[in-house]
């Protein structure tokens, strides 16, 4: 970020009345005093358990040239304040001026499940576009909210080609507020499910409000959208006139499929752009993982990089931790999706750890999926039936939907924990030598807690739920 204390204050205030601050480079800006250092502006964000007023002091102390307040602060008189009325929004004000003074081409993401990785294919596959002409930057893991996005893209240098940046949404005014900050030169919707329906109601509306980012994007922009997702679909064709991607459409012009598993949990892919296929090793053979590369394919292409190139850059991705990571130790595969969950990922991940198992054991630890609202007790249910149609050599179940999820297993094996030590007992006492073991739930279970007690005990380490 290359901005000025006048220029903040011109963007939060209307003028600048701060002494010298047209000279004043700003370092950072930040949201945690322990984060402050010389030079950087502090914005004094309230929060659930937190209030940053509380720290505004201890950040001029540490060195900040301002900090932003929402309250009168008397005692702070003499100090550089900057007023405002609101100061998420007044963050989110920053972050669209430093948008509009960048030369980079936006791309924004978001979908219900895996638009983190995503994201970080695409950044992956950009970074090595060959043009020379610059790089990517892009939000750091899942910062994607109205602090994380705004955060995200102040850290950008502003001489980067490309911003890949995923937005999240789980309440109906989330996208009107991402997206004016956003402003996409190119927006992707990829996939949509159940999730957050304790904010937003019901599939119907998270295809409207998903779609909606296409509202936001500038004039020339592009607008992606998977088509095998017929609410979806819908919802962006009554906004715009979408570039389709697919994973079940072999006749679309971009599409992805699995074509092999391979021995090792990767999987062999199809890619296609237009008339032109091509063949990439990825790290999953999770059929699902064809929407991503889908999407990946369609908005390189669209970029401008060929086939080939995109084949290349696929092929040297990495997916991000917490994301079917697949860990294996001897005869034992330890898949760490624990990062979040939905009725839509928690399935594509069952099916996919049942065709890395093949004929070895089974094993699903899986935590409540939550913010479903009323549809939470109907899902759970469902997740039994899973399970049951999985026939998995045990399920171990972390949560307080762990009666809905029993009623539908039909005589599967499923065992009830509340913490890691229970859980290694457990599978200890299935006296397995190998197997492939899923680690799922929402963010709230912990459920890597479970991750690294299973992989620190294969691996003769003490402490079980150490990272």
């Amino acid at each position: 970020m290359k901005l000025t204390l006048s220029e903040l204050e011109e963007q939060l205030m209307g003028s600048s009345d701060l002494p010298s601050a047209a000279d004043i480079d700003i370092a950072a800006v930040r949201i945690d005093s322990r984060l402050v250092g010389k030079g950087d502006v502090f914005f004094c964000i309230e929060g659930e358990n937190f209030d940053g007023h509380n720290f505004a002091e201890a950040a001029l102390e540490a060195g900040a040239v301002a900090v932003v307040v929402s309250q009168f602060m008397p005692e702070l008189a003499e100090k550089p304040i900057i007023m405002v009325r609101d100061t998420v929004q007044a963050l989110g004000r920053v972050a669209t001026y430093w948008r509009m003074k960048s030369k980079a081409r936006m791309i924004a993401v978001t979908g219900s499940a895996g638009k983190t990785t995503v994201k970080e294919m695409l950044a992956h596959v950009l970074s090595g576009d060959g043009s020379g002409t610059g790089s990517v930057h892009k939000n750091f893991m899942n910062l994607n909210n109205q602090l994380g996005l705004p955060l995200s893209m102040l850290e950008a240098t502003g001489e980067e080609t490309y911003w890949v940046m995923e937005l999240g949404i789980s309440l109906p005014h989330d996208m009107g507020e991402l997206g004016p900050i956003a402003q996409p030169d190119m927006a992707i919707v990829h996939n949509i499910g159940p999730a957050h329906l304790e904010g937003l109601g019901s599939l119907e509306n998270v295809a409207v409000q998903k779609s909606s980012l296409f509202k936001y994007i500038r004039p020339e922009g592009k607008a992606l959208c998977c088509k095998d997702h017929e609410l979806l679909w819908k919802a962006a064709n009554e906004i715009t006139t979408p570039v389709a991607f697919s994973s079940q459409d072999e006749n679309a012009e971009y599409y992805s499929t699995l074509l092999h598993t391979l021995p090792d949990g990767s999987g062999r892919f199809l890619i296609k752009a237009g008339e032109e296929t091509a063949e990439v090793v990825l790290p999953t053979c999770g059929s699902h993982f064809a929407e991503n590369a889908a999407a990946v394919t369609c908005a390189a292409h669209q970029l401008g990089m060929e086939l080939t190139e995109i084949a290349e850059r696929l092929a040297t991705v990495e997916l991000p931790k917490q994301r079917f990571h697949c860990h294996t130790h001897g005869k034992w595969t330890l898949i760490d999706d624990s990062y979040n969950a939905n009725p839509l990922s928690m399935n594509r991940a069952i099916d996919t750890a049942k065709r890395i198992a093949g004929e070895r054991p089974l094993v699903l630890v899986l935590g409540d999926m939550l913010e479903l609202g009323e549809e939470a007790g109907c899902a759970h249910c469902d997740l039994g039936t899973k399970i049951a149609a999985t026939k998995p050599d045990a399920t171990f179940y972390h949560g307080i939907h762990y009666a809905e999820v029993a009623s539908n297993t039909n005589g599967s094996t499923l065992v009830p924990v509340n913490k890691p030590a229970e859980f290694l007992n457990g599978i200890n006492e299935l006296g397995l030598s190998d197997a492939v073991v899923l680690f799922k739930g929402s963010r709230s279970c912990r459920m890597e807690d479970y991750f690294h007690a299973l992989n620190n005990d294969i691996n003769g380490e003490t402490g079980g739920n150490k990272v």
